[in-house]
């Protein structure tokens, strides 16, 4: 299992307030802020991140993250990205 770095909290001050005010106006669009602040983080994000990446990078519940990646790929806004020997499903923003 590939190793966990980066949290919210140690991502540079730029990307950490882009990922949580994309996640406000999320709210303020209709869109849960859960599902915006992870649109977020994979548009800004350089490689695709597996879901439980994002789960522990925003500090939310493994079980909202893979509902809001549903909801994104209902979307179509975010793919899944294929990593060859990775039995685990990869998420990339288009």
């Amino acid at each position: 299992m590939t190793e966990i770095t980066d949290t919210i909290d140690t991502m540079p001050g730029a990307v950490k307030a882009f990922v949580l005010h994309w996640g406000d106006m999320g709210g303020i669009w209709g869109v849960n802020r859960s599902v915006a602040q992870i649109h977020a983080l994979l548009y800004i994000t350089e490689h695709a991140l597996p879901a439980e990446n994002i789960a522990a990078i925003l500090g939310i519940a493994r079980s909202n993250v893979s509902n809001s990646i549903k909801e994104l790929l209902g979307w179509k806004i975010i793919r899944r990205v294929p990593k060859p020997g990775e039995r685990r499903d990869f998420y990339t923003a288009e």
